[in-house]
């Protein structure tokens, strides 16, 4: 009897520390963190997916069934969510919701700002929550995410610190590399003309000036009057190239392109992508392409 408990025992330890951290996350960008830092040892389990928009995503109750289990929910923050209070609430004490850009600091979107060649009325003075847009900011929220790890499941502490090592040497080298890359750009010629006001951060760590052309999200309207404005802020600066993000009207800016004279690059990401590095290589190689 004694040696069967003993196994009960052990067996009971072994399929305990083989058991995965479940981990829900708002983003797929956020996916791919959680497993970047988490590696075989978590299970993810994205809400939204590759075609989801954050801005607008509302949980369902089959979204809630396919997380059930789950540790710990990720989150961008920065109000970025609408829907977060209720899904907080409706998770209980039951996980941890982890906001990652809580503790980045924020930008404020300012025609008076460094950043905004041309600001949307409709949005100044607001809060821009794509803090990812900053690899740098990734870089902290990958921290952020091995401390969290570390304190639900500490007998894999040492496991994510290293991933975690890891993963942010990477992403060092990406900034090195894309700032390389965007050295080959005329300082005359780095104003960014976007679908809307999504790299404000991108735009700090890089030295461009942003023209968004609509509001914080692909679903805010511009006035006639604001878009008049755009088109005159794009000529004042010479601008070479608009360029689209994977949510936005194509049909909304061809109308600026053709009223402007500007071509259209191929499209950059915003607020979704499978990888972040993915993601920064793709956006910068095409932005560079444009403006050279």
């Amino acid at each position: 009897m004694k040696l069967l408990l003993t196994l009960i025992f052990t067996l009971a330890i072994t399929i305990a520390s083989n058991a995965k951290v479940k981990i829900a996350t708002l983003s797929p960008l956020l996916a791919d963190l959680a497993q970047q830092v988490g590696g075989d040892k978590v299970e993810v389990v994205d809400l939204i997916g590759i075609n989801g928009n954050p801005h607008a995503f509302n949980p369902t109750t089959k979204d809630l069934r396919k997380a059930s289990g789950a540790s710990l929910y990720l989150a961008s923050g920065k109000n970025l969510e609408p829907y977060l209070p209720k899904l907080k609430s409706l998770i209980g004490s039951s996980a941890e919701v982890l906001e990652l850009g809580k503790n980045i600091r924020s930008l404020k979107i300012s025609a008076n700002s460094d950043i905004y060649a041309c600001c949307p009325n409709h949005t100044t003075g607001a809060m821009d929550p794509h803090w990812w847009q900053s690899i740098e900011n990734w870089r902290k929220a990958t921290s952020t995410l091995e401390s969290q790890l570390g304190k639900i499941d500490p007998q894999n502490k040492a496991y994510y610190k290293a991933r975690s090592k890891a993963y942010r040497a990477q992403l060092h080298q990406l900034n090195s590399w894309a700032k390389s890359q965007v050295a080959s750009i005329p300082k005359s010629n780095r104003s960014l003309a976007t679908a809307h006001a999504a790299f404000g951060y991108f735009c700090k760590d890089f030295g461009f000036k942003s023209i968004p052309l609509r509001g914080l999200n692909s679903e805010q309207s511009s006035s006639p009057h604001y878009l008049a404005l755009a088109v005159e802020t794009l000529l004042e600066k010479n601008v070479k190239a608009i360029f689209p993000d994977e949510s936005s009207n194509p049909k909304a800016l061809k109308t600026i392109s053709r009223t402007a004279g500007i071509k259209l690059a191929p499209k950059i990401y915003a607020d979704s992508h499978k990888s972040i590095i993915e993601m920064f290589k793709h956006n910068i190689t095409v932005i560079t392409k444009a403006l050279r």
